[in-house]
């Protein structure tokens, strides 16, 4: 009799322990540099051991009635949530760290999420969640399979009601990572504007999250609709050379060809002098005539560069060099505008 009283504390000591040592042990589950989010962390983790507590302390008082008070049912089904999360979270890293990619990212290694690895997430919170369900239906008194069946078709009726909001997302998020069409550190440009350069920052299940480098802030994006998107990855070169760029101005028909030469030659000489302009150096640069309009021709330096993530800075410095090399060499890069063909209409007028 004496043991089967002491071994009804038994619970409530071990939870008691992990309470106690709830910081180190949660530091060992998550890796959070952030001590705010941490700390909010930990303190939910705290809340779910005391109604954990609470729950054990009321089933050893009033055991008879523990099942029926409400409080104690809320709590319970507060705990199966949590529990199921944490063991969702834990195995998901789990699974990453086995069927995850290495790669570097910021001068930091992460693991990357692959198609298997996804795949074997969205398996592992299926049946999580299916069994935190049953547990749940338990808990809330539903016994009886009518009851409980009731329950679960309502939940199916829900889910496939809404199918055609979250499917296509999670699909797509799977082609995406089976095909390594664009993967996290990857510098992209969608469309065909510029200056709209991002990096992949971390593609989830419904959506994928990107970095805007000029702006510094974050922009999210559907799956389904970044698949029927034009994505041009800056970080996978077609040749060994790297990426390659083009700086254009517009001169005068007046200026010539071997001045044109010499403005850029000037250019890249500074760049390649300059450890801030991540240019490659043993490769020429090619100055060639692209376009030829009525008041300008447009002339392009091709130049190559590996470095995706400066590609906004590269390009800011070669066309501050060009500026300062045109001043220097006396050499104007406004738009002709016909200025004489203007005076000679002023004066017939």
């Amino acid at each position: 009799m004496e043991w089967e009283q002491w071994s009804q504390w038994l619970p409530a000591g071990g939870i008691f322990l992990v309470l106690l040592f709830s910081r180190p042990l949660l530091q060992l589950i998550f890796s959070d540099r952030d001590e705010k989010r941490f700390r909010g962390r930990l303190n939910l983790f705290r809340l779910a051991c005391l109604m954990a507590l609470v729950i054990l302390l009321v089933r050893a008082v009033v055991h008879p009635a523990a099942e029926s008070l409400w409080f104690t049912r809320l709590f319970g089904v507060l705990l199966i949530v949590y529990v199921a999360y944490l063991v969702f979270y834990v195995a998901s890293r789990l699974i990453l760290r086995r069927y995850g990619r290495e790669r570097q990212r910021d001068e930091e290694t992460v693991y990357v999420e692959t198609y298997n690895s996804r795949l074997l997430t969205i398996v592992a919170g299926a049946l999580i969640g299916v069994v935190a369900l049953v547990a749940v239906i338990r808990v809330l008194g539903f016994t009886t399979w009518l009851e409980a069946g009731g329950v679960l078709g309502v939940l199916g009726v829900m889910l496939a009601l809404t199918q055609g909001s979250w499917v296509p997302d999670l699909v797509s998020g799977l082609v995406i990572l089976n095909s390594r069409l664009v993967e996290e550190g990857d510098v992209v440009q969608l469309g065909e504007r510029k200056d709209e350069v991002l990096m992949v920052f971390r593609t989830r299940v419904f959506f994928t999250e990107f970095l805007h480098l000029a702006n510094n802030h974050r922009i999210l994006i559907q799956n389904s609709r970044l698949r029927g998107m034009t994505v041009q990855n800056l970080s996978r070169f077609a040749s060994a050379r790297g990426l390659r760029e083009a700086l254009t101005i517009k001169v005068s028909y007046d200026v010539t060809e071997e001045q044109v030469q010499k403005l850029f030659e000037q250019v890249m000489a500074e760049a390649v002098g300059d450890p801030d302009v991540p240019v490659e150096e043993k490769y020429e640069a090619e100055i060639r005539p692209v376009n030829g309009g009525d008041y300008a021709v447009e002339w392009a330096c091709f130049y190559y560069t590996k470095d995706a993530r400066s590609l906004l800075r590269t390009r800011q410095l070669m066309l501050a060099l060009v500026l300062r090399a045109a001043r220097e060499q006396g050499i104007s890069l406004a738009t002709p505008l016909l200025v004489n063909g203007g005076q000679r209409s002023t004066d017939l007028g």
